[in-house]
């Protein structure tokens, strides 16, 4: 009976002070404030984007980590395919992470950016900005531009996502293979 009394004692105090209404930090709100925490957090991701019922976009990630209340979704180690109307692969962005604003659609990525086209066309920089919805991207950084026949650098650049129509900004070099056609 004895040993009843006490087990049922130590529960009761087990249950009263696992609910008690202090924080675990003993008043200190900092120790468990979850502004820095994720909303969510996904390893391993493949997110498809569409336009009606065809996928424009495939974003495949290593870790992809949310945070709503600042409209920001990191995503780390990705690779983004972009598709045309017809299906057909357009571009692929690689990079280290980017940073992705919801609410607006826009892409920030960061570190070895290479966006390789279809027709073989090779950009490279450390930081790229990309607006699917108007099909632009565009950076302040250092670029270079590799294709079959020249390779263009310079710092600032604007372009179509398939590369066809560029522009370098500032400090323009490159090199170009030619030849005389016999």
């Amino acid at each position: 009976m004895f040993y009843r009394f006490l087990t049922v004692t130590l529960l009761l105090l087990v249950v009263l002070i696992g609910c008690s209404n202090e924080s675990p930090s003993n008043g200190n709100t900092s120790a468990v404030d979850t502004t820095g925490r994720p909303d969510s957090e996904v390893s391993g991701a493949r997110i498809n984007l569409y336009d009606g019922g065809r996928v424009t976009t495939e974003i495949v990630a290593e870790k992809i980590t949310q945070f709503e209340a600042q409209d920001s979704t990191m995503a780390y180690n990705l690779d983004i395919q972009s598709y045309d109307s017809l299906g057909q692969l357009n571009s692929v962005i690689t990079g280290d992470s980017a940073l992705i604003r919801e609410q607006t659609g826009l892409f920030v990525i960061y570190g070895h950016v290479v966006v390789a086209t279809a027709d073989s066309t090779q950009l490279e920089t450390e930081l790229l900005h990309w607006n699917p919805k108007t099909d632009r991207i565009y950076t302040d950084a250092f670029v270079r531009i590799i294709r079959p026949d020249a390779i263009a650098r310079g710092w600032g650049f604007e372009a179509d996502q398939r590369i066809k129509s560029y522009k370098i900004l500032h400090r323009v070099s490159g090199e170009a293979d030619t030849y005389e056609k016999p």
